[in-house]
């Protein structure tokens, strides 16, 4: 598989003539990617290969940063919700298959919470982690920022946004910002999978609870992550410089995250708000 890979994107095809979309192992290395039979997606870990395909097909980068990887189960939250949910999705799925070059890399390993249930029994956890979609011309140039989880309508609105980002000289890009400032966004609908889990009573019942948690998470964090997109797009409007790819996402991290990379405890440790006090 290993040799598969160094073909490039060409070697999802090859691999599915011969052996299909089921799921597989051989198959999760090829895509670079857990569980890659929900998507059929080719990911790049190489993002000067990423580059390379990038300018062969005039299309721009989105590269995920992520705690952990997105070839294993263990990766941070945000990145689980986007192989289970978002990549999957008809709609992205083409535009993230026909109009990006896919690359992704991890910033570092997320943090993993064991709970220690005795006799045994242990479950493991990640305990935090957040990620970010840079979009990236075909020449390497950031043009935009996806601080975070979206819903899928806003995550296909700000892909097709950042396509016209991509396209822009230095001197218009900055002014693209100025004026995505203020969005015009669609209404957030209700989810496709809960809509089509009323059309069977008996399994509405079961599932809607779980569907309905899902959607008011990716909605409180939509409305969250826009307002950080906002702080995105003050920096390209005024023309911010960082050191290079590694500086914007350090940006990224402490000032929209919180979560510096340079900590070792990645902001996490701060004081226990209900301590043990020892009783005489």
């Amino acid at each position: 598989m290993q040799n598969l890979r160094r073909v490039g994107p060409e070697a999802l095809d090859t691999y599915l003539r011969s052996y299909g979309a089921s799921a597989s192992p051989m198959l999760d290395r090829v895509c670079a990617q857990k569980d890659a039979h929900t998507s059929l997606l080719y990911w790049h870990t190489d993002q000067g290969a990423a580059l390379v395909d990038a300018r062969r097909t005039k299309r721009p980068i989105l590269s995920l940063r992520l705690l952990g990887r997105l070839d294993e189960e263990l990766s941070c939250a945000n990145s689980r919700f986007f192989r289970k949910l978002l990549y999957p999705d008809t709609q992205i799925n083409r535009v993230l298959r026909e109009q990006f070059v896919l690359h992704w890399e991890s910033v570092r390993p997320v943090p993993i919470v064991t709970i220690d249930f005795g006799g045994g029994r242990r479950v493991e956890r990640t305990l935090t982690g957040n990620s970010a979609h840079l979009v990236l011309d075909w020449r390497a140039r950031p043009v935009d920022v996806l601080p975070g989880l979206f819903d899928r309508e806003t995550f296909l609105v700000l892909l097709a946004q950042a396509q016209v980002y991509a396209k822009a000289d230095r001197g218009d890009l900055a002014h693209l910002h100025r004026d995505a400032l203020r969005p015009v966004l669609p209404p957030v609908a209700p989810s496709r999978a809960f809509a089509a889990s009323r059309i069977a009573p008996t399994k509405h019942t079961m599932e809607a609870p779980l569907l309905r948690a899902v959607q008011v998470e990716a909605d409180a964090d939509t409305r969250e992550n826009l307002t950080l997109h906002d702080r995105v797009h003050e920096a390209f409007a005024a023309g911010a410089e960082w050191a290079g790819i590694p500086g914007l996402v350090e940006w990224i991290y402490a000032e929209l995250f919180a979560m510096p990379l340079g900590d070792p405890a990645l902001g996490l440790d701060i004081p226990d708000p209900f301590p043990i006090r020892a009783t005489a």
